[in-house]
């Protein structure tokens, strides 16, 4: 099965088409990662026609997408191209939460094993949040620097690895890491994916069901 993956939720194009086999590793056919403020709407799709071309395929079987939290702008060009496609070549399409895809793809993230917490810099004095415990991923959140830090000060949330997109959030440590394009492993993103995929009801995977994730404006319970 050829998969195509793409995501500008965030400030850069990415780009992925990967061959998957049954009991084998991904085997990645191209794989095109740019930082592109503002210009997605004009470059996905000549990325991804550029990055079929090289895997010599001139259609998938199914498209991948992170669709979002992020980019209000970001996630609607990603969610509206792959509907777009999914219509156009009758093949399946499933969205990724964007935090989540960036928590597991973080290269050298030992993801499985510790607590994570990811703020993504969501504008208006606000982050959008993710927790991963040692089992489980937390819902996305859309929340203010006051209730983050609460969490973090009464220990309801303890993580061993800090990640952040924008300015280093005043509550963080030094030592926290900054996702960009350049530090993210897709094909981990991938893998994560596919299994989430392989779960999903066949029903649910057609363009009609694929969602933006976009929070604000939503008031998402998070206490």
């Amino acid at each position: 099965m050829n998969i195509l993956y793409f995501d500008t939720t965030q400030d850069w194009i990415q780009v992925l088409v990967v061959k998957e086999s049954e009991n084998t590793d991904l085997e990645i056919l191209s794989e095109q990662t740019e930082t592109t403020p503002k210009e997605s709407s004009y470059k996905l799709v000549d990325y991804i026609r550029l990055g079929l071309e090289k895997a010599k395929i001139k259609k998938p079987d199914l498209i991948i997408v992170a669709n979002g939290p992020g980019s209000f702008t970001g996630i609607r060009i990603t969610v509206t191209t792959a509907k777009d496609l999914s219509q156009l070549w009758k093949i399946p399409v499933f969205g990724v939460d964007s935090l989540e895809a960036y928590l597991v793809g973080t290269k050298g993230n030992k993801i499985d094993k510790e607590t994570s917490l990811l703020c993504l810099d969501g504008k208006q004095g606000k982050y959008y949040v993710k927790y991963k415990s040692e089992n489980e991923f937390s819902d996305s959140f859309d929340m203010t620097p006051d209730t983050i830090e609460s969490k973090i000060k009464t220990l309801e949330w303890t993580p061993n690895n800090w990640y952040y997109t924008g300015n280093l959030p005043k509550f963080y440590p030094l030592k926290a890491l900054k996702i960009e394009a350049t530090n993210l492993n897709l094909s981990s993103i991938l893998k994560h994916s596919l299994k989430k995929y392989f779960k999903t009801e066949p029903n649910i995977t057609d363009y009609l069901s694929l969602l933006p994730n976009y929070i604000r404006g939503t008031y998402v319970d998070h206490k």
